[in-house]
Order: structure tokens, then sequence, then C-alpha cells
């Protein structure tokens, strides 16, 4: 007989007061919230909720919803109370009558981000009153449903109407044709919308970049025209540039703009209706050419600018060397180390070159894989052409005096932050695509989605400052917080009882949920 136990039946021990030692199989399990006796009744389309430590059984149903695209639950009638005295007692029985009478009326209204809006928001939305006076509880609501469910016009009043948010302002009259007459007069008020950006300007670590295309079902506004799109055909598109803060982990500036303008002498305007003085501009790697470099010179704006791979301004010799003794130096990035060296042109800008090794070996990793599924164009004569590029990285800058290496790599890799953002914008508010017909509606469909990512980045910042960004999204806090809820019973509120996890979570984050 074999005498070795797999991993699964290795049995703890634990020394108990009286010197006898307790074993036990495996990991103990977590305490549940409710009673076995309670738990005995738990059958599916049912759900138990311990109210004043008393247990109330009700109907559970699950509903479709096209908006938010999953299933939502629906609770039904109420069916009765459980004690451990008498067990399930129905609504229907000989003492119902007293219950009945206990229980007149249930209302069930989402209450987490209610809570996050309330205490951790509290500054921003000052900020939204200060610059829109008495409408700023509806720019609150529409960014709440925007946010949380990103729901279409005709749905906001819908889903403010079944949070906590909503018996704490006043009423707000969302009906789907209201929500576009007001989204078009805060369009027009672009001047109060710069007002609020610059709140933000005392930030002195921004990057300015050339955002993303909306698609625009509009045959009417001028803003809106016919271009190539990031996907290579002709679109019907509006261009959108914005400014975003490093330190402050979030976007502090936008601007809408006709989809066939895409020059320098639009990162100036912005910078100018921002009030940011300083800002580094940074593009993608198909901006580059003399073209664009002379006219970012002329205009006096400073720029960090990436290579293509071949550009002739490249001299590879050092990473051929294969010698690290031949760079100035390395740093640490996101756990990586980094080595870099520099190539001064004689206009005096600079190259910083990078190495990542790491990425390297991804790189010639993924190639070779290419190679061996005989895809159409990865050979190995290619691949030995190519091996000097692998893990590299060349920015170009006109700011070297006032930006090192380590500091330039850092604000490009900030980009991705940026790009973030604008995913953000694109998949999680799902506004890649506009149907309104007029250009001060617009305005005030895009101010309320910027509200939207300033309070989406608040969370991440508050994962990012407790390093928990590996372990959540922003997204994962976001339905944790939407399953936080409030119970009136009888005209008096009274919070939900939620899964330990979840309350553990909040106190991390600093996320009152009372």
């Amino acid at each position: 007989m074999n005498n070795k136990k797999t991993k699964d039946m290795k049995k703890t021990e634990e020394k108990l007061n009286d010197g006898t030692i307790k074993k036990s199989k495996g990991k103990p399990k977590r305490k549940s919230k409710y009673p076995k006796w309670v738990l005995k009744y738990k059958k599916p389309g049912i759900e138990i909720r311990c109210i004043r430590g008393k247990y109330y059984v009700y109907k559970v149903t699950s509903k479709w919803d096209p908006d938010i695209k999953r299933s939502r639950k629906i609770t039904g009638e109420y069916l009765g109370r459980i004690t451990e005295a008498e067990g399930f007692i129905s609504v229907g029985s000989g003492r119902s009558k007293r219950q009945r009478e206990e229980i007149k009326s249930v209302q069930v209204k989402e209450n987490g981000f209610s809570c996050f809006i309330n205490n951790n928001l509290r500054d921003n939305v000052k900020l939204i009153e200060k610059h829109f006076g008495e409408t700023w509880q509806t720019i609150v609501a529409i960014s709440y449903g925007r946010l949380l469910y990103q729901s279409p016009l005709k749905n906001i009043g819908f889903h403010f109407g079944h949070s906590y948010l909503s018996e704490q302002l006043e009423t707000i009259d969302l009906r789907g044709k209201n929500v576009g007459l007001f989204l078009k007069e805060l369009g027009k008020q672009r001047e109060k919308i710069v007002e609020y950006f610059k709140e933000y300007r005392r930030a002195d670590d921004c990057i300015l970049i050339d955002g993303t295309d909306i698609v625009s079902e509009s045959r009417k506004m001028t803003k809106c025209k016919l271009a190539i799109s990031k996907e290579g055909t002709y679109q019907s598109l509006i261009n959108t540039m914005f400014i975003f803060s490093v330190g402050m982990d979030t976007p502090i500036y936008y601007r809408l703009m006709p989809g066939n303008i895409k020059d320098v002498k639009s990162f100036k305007l912005c910078l100018r209706e921002s009030g940011i003085k300083e800002a580094t501009i940074i593009v993608d790697k198909g901006f580059y050419s003399k073209y664009n470099i002379e006219d970012l010179d002329i205009a006096g704006l400073k720029y960090i600018m990436p290579l293509k791979r071949d550009n002739k301004m490249i001299n590879y010799d050092i990473i051929k060397s294969g010698n690290k003794g031949n760079y100035e130096g390395y740093f640490k990035y996101a756990g990586r180390y980094i080595w870099y060296y520099t190539i001064k042109q004689p206009d005096g800008k600079e190259i910083y070159v990078y190495l990542d090794d790491e990425l390297k070996m991804e790189e010639e990793k993924d190639y070779l894989k290419r190679i061996d599924k005989e895809i159409e164009g990865y050979e190995i004569e290619r691949f030995y052409e190519r091996q000097k590029y692998f893990g590299s990285i060349a920015l170009y800058t006109n700011n070297a005096e006032k930006v090192t290496a380590e500091q330039a790599y850092t604000l490009y890799k900030s980009r991705v932050e940026v790009e973030n953002m604008i995913d953000t914008f694109k998949n999680v508010l799902e506004s890649d695509r506009t149907y309104m017909q007029d250009e001060e509606t617009l305005e005030g469909w895009m101010f309320v989605n910027h509200i939207a990512m300033q309070w989406y980045y608040s969370l991440h910042s508050l994962l990012l400052k407790n390093n928990l960004l590996k372990t959540y999204s922003v997204n994962d806090i976001l339905e944790a917080l939407k399953q936080i809820h409030k119970v009136k019973i009888n005209g008096e509120w009274y919070k939900e009882e939620i899964t330990h996890k979840t309350e553990e979570l909040m106190n991390k984050l600093g996320i009152p949920i009372t």
C-alpha cells in the first residue's frame, strides 16, 4: 500500500487550547453568511435576503437586457419568511396576515456606485456644479448611465431611476427626448466646458495626442467629413484630440474636429484653448515626415516621435554588437530592464534607441512560429535580416535638453494609457459611433462621456495606488459596485448585505459602502 498522500489529501493540524491536536482535511471552507437552517430553503428561482437579522424569501427571475447585453435579475413577489423555530412561513399560511402587515412594500436600488459618487467623486461633482449651476444634477445622472450601463439616451431615465442616487438628487426629467434637448443646450456652452477643463491645467506632465476617429451617421453636421479611417477605409468621420495628465491619471481636455483635419495647427489650437502652456506631443509612427517635423518646429511645439524601425537615421551597430558595455546605461520600467543609447543629430535633436531583451525574445519567438506555420511573407532569410530590430524602439525628440532617455521612454509608454482611454471611450462607453444629428448635441454628448471617463480613471487610480491592477480591472470594480444595493421596506431604507469578499475589496480601495 502506497502511504504517499496526494496534495489534496494532506491534513492540516491545529493545536487546541488543551494541547490536543485537531486534524482537518484540506483548506477550511469559508463560513456562509446564512445559517444552515436558512440555506436548506435556498432553491432555483428563490432569493433569500437578510434584513435586520430576519430572513425573507422572494421569487426571482432573469431577463435578457439588450442594452447591457446580459441577463438582468428581476426580483418578484414576496413569498414568506424563514425562522429557526418554524421554518418557512409562506405568505399564504395562517400566520401570513401578520407577515403581510410587517412588509407591505419592498424596493431595491443600486447603491455601490452611488456611494462612490457621493464620497470619492465629491470634488469632481463640485466642479461640475461650479461651472454648470443647477444643471449639474442632470450631467451627473446622464454620466452615471453612460459609465455603468453604456445606456443610450432613451434608457438613461430607467437606469438612473434604479439607482439610490435618484433618491438623493432632485427630480430630473430624463425621458429620451428631454435628454437629447438637454445635451443640445449643454453643447452650446463650449466656453463653460473649457473653463471646467482649466480646473485641471495645474498638471505639468501632460501629453497631447491626435485621438481617434468617431464614425458618424449624420449627414447634417459640418464636422462630419469623408476621410480614411484607421482601418484604411473611407468613412464619414469626426476627429478627436485629447490631452491626458500622466501624473493625475485622467483625461483633462478634448476637442472635436472635422474628420479630414489632421495637421500641426490643430495641436497648437488645442493647447491655446486648454490654457496648458507646456505639453509634450506624442504621435504614432505614421506621423513622421519632413513636412510635419518642419511644421512642429516652426510652431515651437515639443514632441516625442517613434520612428519606424527601418528609418535610415537609426544606427543599429550597438545592438548588433551584443555588448551591453557599448550602451549608455539602463533603467527599469514595469519590471523590465531597458538598455539605451543616444544618436545625436546635426540640428541638435536626438534619437533615443532602446532595447528590451524580453520583448526581443517574444518577437523572435512569434516570428519563428509564423515561419513554422508557413504564413506568407515569413521566411528564415527575412528573420536574419530583421533580427537586429527585434525588441527595439527609437524615439525622435526636439526636447532632449529637458527630457532624458528614461523620461522620454516613460512619456511614450504613457501614450498607451491614452490609447487605453480611447479604448474605454469606444468600448466601455460604446462610443465608437454616433447618431447625433447636430454639432451642439454631439458636443454635449461628448462632454458627459468625458465626465464618465474621468470617473472611470478615478477607479483606475485607486487600483494603481493599491497595487491591485494585476488582480482586478476597472470593469470588475464597476460590476461589484453595481451589485451593492439598498432595500426600501415600508418606506425606510436599509443597506442590503454583501459578501465578505466584496466588503474586503471595497475597504482596500477606500470606497465607503454605506
